[in-house]
């Protein structure tokens, strides 16, 4: 059941909530419903466009909702977080609060996915002990690993080689950067656009935190260990063996402060017409 209620005292029957529906499952009966709820695929746009405040869907109410008008950030302001993101590299080994955590990860779950399919896998390590003895295994099996050969790149080799030499003479953890958190996304692969979910879920993800003054780092090094290098570790870790991992990306407080944007110019685009 979708609970799809319509408050007759406050319903205005604009039709705004039956033009916007994807499926074009609610019609104006007198006042809106479903038509199939079986179709309903749950985006709840009914709920958001109704300038009523009429509608609730799914146990959610527009009381429970955020009212935009006057609350949204203007468009420099989210110019700057957005030039202002940094991949951060060195982190403060102090754990965040895990309600500031929690609020991080319900905020990215509002990332767009297709068809709503909601469908992303976050796995998590939140504890920093876990995240030492991860990294302490990874770095244990290396090594071997790459004597084995790692990759068909030498350049992947070269480079896991002086990840492995820089922990082992100087201690620098170039895999992990000693953050106190991680997390690892992946998706079903029956879901037609997982890559595309994935990867619009952690750059939610990543401005969220830079929002929140957490520190990321996309780390496709990690992926690969987890993927390619050591698949044993993708069951340990908890994640279903039908997905396709997505990316890894650390998360914590930086330990490195940054007081302006990059500038990376103007967009390379190219204009076309068609006829």
């Amino acid at each position: 059941m979708k609970n799809f209620i319509v408050d007759k005292d406050l319903c205005v029957q604009c039709g705004l909530c039956a033009q916007d529906c994807f499926f074009g499952l609610i019609e104006l009966d007198t006042y809106p419903r479903i038509k199939d709820e079986q179709k309903c695929f749950e985006c709840q746009h009914c709920l958001a466009v109704c300038p009523a405040g009429a509608i609730s869907i799914l146990g959610n109410s527009p009381e429970d909702c955020t009212p935009l008008k006057g609350n949204m950030p203007g468009e420099d302001e989210v110019a700057t977080l957005i030039k202002g993101r940094r991949s951060v590299r060195s982190y403060d080994p102090e754990p965040l609060e895990p309600e500031r955590i929690q609020k991080l990860l319900d905020v990215a779950w509002h990332a767009p996915t297709g068809v709503n399919s909601r469908c992303v896998h976050i796995t998590l390590m939140d504890d920093p002990e876990s995240i030492k003895k991860f990294s302490k295994e990874v770095h244990s099996r290396l090594d071997s690993a790459i004597d084995k050969g790692v990759s068909d790149f030498p350049y992947l080799v070269d480079l896991f080689k002086m990840i492995s030499k820089r922990m082992k003479e100087e201690g620098v953890d170039i895999l992990f950067r000693d953050a106190p958190h991680l997390i690892i996304v992946s998706a079903p692969q029956s879901v037609p656009s997982r890559i595309g979910d994935m990867t619009i879920f952690l750059s939610y993800f990543e401005l969220m935190a830079h929002s929140m003054k957490i520190g990321t780092l996309w780390n496709g090094l990690l992926k690969r260990v987890v993927e390619s290098i050591f698949p044993d570790m993708k069951a340990k870790l908890g994640i279903p063996e039908d997905h396709d991992l997505g990316y890894a990306m650390l998360f914590g407080t930086p330990a490195v402060k940054y007081p302006r944007t990059v500038e990376r110019g103007s967009a390379r685009v190219r204009r076309v017409e068609w006829e």
